[in-house]
Formats: C-alpha cells, sequence, structure tokens
C-alpha cells in the first residue's frame, strides 16, 4: 500500500505554517531616494575643545546621499494607524541618542510621543542638553522643554516629549551640536539609515486599508506624503525627493 497519503499532510501543514509565519511577519517597507542635486552642501569647518576627539575638522551633516541617491534621515511614518482587535499591544521601542566626539548620534530621530528615551554623554567633558519646539528648519526656536548638563563620561538620562510635534535639541557648550527629534503619537515609525531604506515596525498588526504614510527630512520645507494601501501587513512604497526644493 502507497505511503504518499500519509506523508502528504506533514508537506500541507508545513505549507500553511509557512504561508501563516510570512502573514505574521509582514511588514511595510520601502526606499527613499532624492532625484537631482540639493540646492544646499555641507561644509567643513574647525572647531577644537577639550574632551571632543583629536581633530578639529568637523563637518555638517545636511545630508547623507548614497551612490544611488539613496538619503538617509528621513523620517517615516503612519500618522494614524489601526490595529487588528487581536493584535499585541505595540511597544515603544528603546530610543538612544548618544554624545560622542561632541556629536549628536544620531543626527535625526523619533521617539513615541509621552514615552522616555534616553541621552548618554561618551565624551569626557561637559554638554549641555538644550530641547526646544521647532516650527521647521527656517523657522528660530521656540519654547523650552528641557534643558540640563550632563557632566561626566557615562552619564544617562531619560528624558520625554509628551507632545506630538518637532524639537530641536542643542548643545550650548559646543554649538556646532545640534539634531532634530519627531515625536509621534505611535511607534509605527522608521528612520533611513545610509542605504535609504525602511521598515516599520508593528506593520504586520496593522488592519487592512488605507493610511497616510509620510516623509521628513530636514532639508526640506514639508514632508512627503502618499497614501498606503495595507493587506495583510504587508505594502511596500518608495518616497523621492526632489533636490531643487531643498533648502
Amino acid at each position: 500500500m502507497s505511503r504518499w497519503p500519509s506523508r502528504g499532510i506533514p508537506v500541507v501543514g508545513l505549507l500553511l505554517g509557512l504561508l501563516a509565519s510570512s502573514a505574521l511577519y509582514a511588514d511595510i517597507t520601502g526606499t527613499v531616494t532624492i532625484q537631482g542635486k540639493p540646492n544646499s552642501q555641507d561644509e567643513t569647518f574647525y572647531a577644537r575643545a577639550n574632551g571632543c576627539g583629536e581633530s578639529p575638522v568637523r563637518k555638517t551633516e545636511n545630508w547623507k546621499i548614497g551612490p544611488k541617491g539613496e538619503l538617509a534621515d528621513v523620517i517615516v511614518w503612519i500618522a494614524d494607524p489601526k490595529f487588528r482587535p487581536s493584535a499585541t499591544p505595540p511597544t515603544a521601542p528603546n530610543i538612544q541618542l548618544k554624545q560622542i566626539g561632541c556629536r549628536y548620534i544620531p543626527h535625526v530621530f523619533a521617539v513615541q510621543a509621552g514615552v522616555p528615551f534616553t541621552i548618554i554623554n561618551g565624551d569626557r567633558t561637559l554638554h549641555n542638553i538644550h530641547a526646544r519646539e521647532s516650527t521647521g528648519p527656517t523657522k528660530p526656536a521656540g519654547a523650552d522643554v528641557f534643558n540640563f548638563g550632563q557632566v561626566t563620561q557615562g552619564q544617562s538620562d531619560d528624558r520625554t516629549f509628551d507632545t506630538p510635534g518637532l524639537y530641536t535639541i542643542q548643545c550650548e557648550v559646543h554649538a556646532w551640536m545640534q539634531c532634530w527629534v519627531m515625536a509621534l503619537a505611535s511607534p509605527v515609525f522608521a528612520v533611513t539609515p545610509a542605504e535609504g531604506t525602511f521598515t516599520l515596525p508593528f506593520s504586520n498588526q496593522l488592519q487592512d486599508g488605507d493610511y497616510k504614510i509620510s516623509a521628513w527630512h530636514p532639508k526640506f520645507l514639508q514632508p512627503l506624503e502618499q497614501t498606503l494601501h495595507v493587506k495583510n501587513g504587508t505594502a511596500v512604497i518608495n518616497f523621492q525627493f526632489d533636490g531643487t526644493k531643498s533648502l
């Protein structure tokens, strides 16, 4: 008697398991690029200071562009995600802002509003962390959110942005140290690395439907917006900034 029918059952089960697994770990992914030459360039300057590294040569961090136009430091997010009723409640990622070589690393990042993130002094010098509200890259800084010092190397402090919005952080001891942070209502966000790619966390738990997805870079006045159609937690969407419209 043939044994194939008995072997078919686990094979079918395995296939169904793989399909279920692929749906469970589905993601919203994409790439952000820039077309054309930006209207500005990064500049090299000199700033020698104790505890800031051996070299006084420094460079602004306005642009991180790959060979095919891949654009880093872009925040991508879904403004109003709707999770499936059976979804596991998302937990905000552990975000760290480090001061190394008298630079803020990362230069652009995002947090969930109301959720603490960690600021770490990796330098052998005093840093002052001054966070203020912002209405855009060409506007003067707004109201203070927090302002404190980190005296020793390795000092770590947690802070929170309670209200969604755009903020700047600056060190007034080392005037060139500045970074951008966006506080968002949900944890469904990502920031592009050098490759210009992104994967939105928790996107596999979204209900099927259409969502507004946005991408923002600090050298553009307005974010790019698109409509994203999500099916089974999966979608691919790309953004392309126009360099001629940059600051």
